[in-house]
């Protein structure tokens, strides 16, 4: 890099960082969105749910019961009958939630017609079809607003140019670009409610974090795990039991309000909601076989492996435990919390996350949460070790090839 642009970049204000990370990345984001076609049932289940809520303002599935009928399971939302038999999608409402304000803006539904075999009733069905692209801009928006987060974060560990690095390594390195991005999946809205509960934190605007974590919390539920983490993290660190009140004050109304939903909407108070006890029993009695062998294909599959995708974590992780010693207690608390959300959904559902998308997905919430670990190991094991340093780049490299061919050709 030229020394006068390190200079200039050098001397950036945050909010300067902020928008230099972001407004590329969201152009790129939503360049390589998914705005025409429809790949994953999870993701047009939420565009459902998201265009009914803004433009009909109710989360059931009236306007497009074509659609949503279980009859169709499979074909191309998933929808289930609730107790007074509507129906309505089975994810929690967060990333809906978010989006419908964009489908409020732009309502437009067009008529279309699905030929004989799109769909299990008999012969052509015409629908009314929500576009995608406000689903897009959204998944690109709060995707990018996350990773812009991350880079404020990475300034309190590294100088201006290796933050900003550091960010667009998270952004085009992992599937933050392939999948969080590429449709309106849960994870998009996620990673930016723990990228902004983290920057709250560390602004000691702790009960905004809280209220943040609350909407992670509706979006994914477990999310509680590394929000209950970091508030136990920095009361031990500051030896203060304000900050686990305030971060768990505003957590709890979050998590009220998703029981509150699962009553009204599936006659259960409960956090499983439309998932049942599935999942529920799936996490509390698979076997230690099955588990260990779903953590190792999370990891290192071929198709989907969190490492085989983004290899240069592999160099991250021996330099953790001197990241650890380095870290403030809230990115220690971030990363544990991490780490158990995903060891929970791992327990709890098979590694492979479904189909209609590119490498990994399951990991991003914690890859989210670990990040200013991650960076520190950076810092703390790679950056004086040219050998280390060459591996990494490579790994960074291959990483960012990887993912652009999974957002732009896939």
């Amino acid at each position: 890099m030229p020394r006068r642009l390190h200079v200039y970049l050098d001397h950036l204000s945050p909010r300067r960082v902020f928008l230099l990370i972001w407004i590329p990345l969201f152009a790129v984001f939503f360049a390589t969105a998914q705005k025409s076609t429809v790949h994953s049932l999870d993701t047009y289940t939420n565009v459902l749910t998201a265009w009914s809520l803004g433009v009909h303002h109710t989360v059931y599935a009236d306007p497009t019961p074509e659609l949503a009928n279980p009859d169709d399971f499979g074909v191309i939302s998933w929808f289930i009958t609730t107790p007074s038999r509507r129906l309505v999608s089975q994810y929690p409402p967060g990333a809906a939630l978010v989006t419908a304000p964009f489908y409020l803006a732009s309502p437009v539904a067009h008529q279309v017609t699905l030929p004989e075999g799109a769909t299990r009733l008999p012969g052509e069905v015409t629908v009314n079809l929500p576009s995608l692209v406000p689903a897009a801009a959204v998944a690109s928006l709060v995707t990018s607003l996350a990773i812009a987060l991350l880079g404020l974060l990475f300034l309190g560990f590294l100088p201006t140019t290796r933050a900003i690095a550091g960010a667009y390594i998270a952004g085009l390195g992992t599937s933050a670009w392939a999948v969080a991005s590429d449709a309106l999946w849960q994870h998009g809205p996620a990673m930016f409610w723990i990228a902004l509960a983290l920057y709250l934190t560390t602004r000691d605007h702790r009960l905004w974090a809280g209220l943040a974590f609350g909407m992670a919390i509706l979006t994914r539920p477990h999310l509680a795990l590394v929000a209950a983490s970091v508030g136990i993290a920095v009361t031990i660190g500051k030896k203060a039991l304000r900050p686990l009140l305030e971060i768990g004050a505003g957590s709890l109304l979050g998590l009220a309000a998703l029981v509150a939903y699962n009553q009204a909407v599936f006659g259960s108070v409960s956090v499983s909601g439309g998932y049942g006890l599935g999942f529920t029993n799936q996490l509390l009695h698979s076997h230690l076989g099955w588990y260990l062998r779903n953590i190792l294909g999370a990891l290192f599959d071929p198709r989907l492996g969190l490492l085989v995708w983004s290899p240069f974590l592999i160099i991250l992780i021996p330099g953790l435990l001197k990241a650890w010693k380095a870290a403030p207690p809230w990115a220690r608390g971030a990363a544990i919390g991490g780490l158990l959300y995903l060891l929970v959904q791992l327990k709890a559902n098979r590694f492979s996350g479904g189909e209609g998308f590119f490498a990994y997905r399951y990991p991003l919430e914690a890859l989210t949460a670990a990040a200013p670990l991650l960076a520190l190991s950076w810092k703390e094991w790679v950056a004086e070790n040219s050998l280390r340093m060459k591996l990494f780049v490579g790994g960074t490299i291959l990483a960012v090839i990887g993912q652009a061919i999974g957002a732009i050709v896939l």
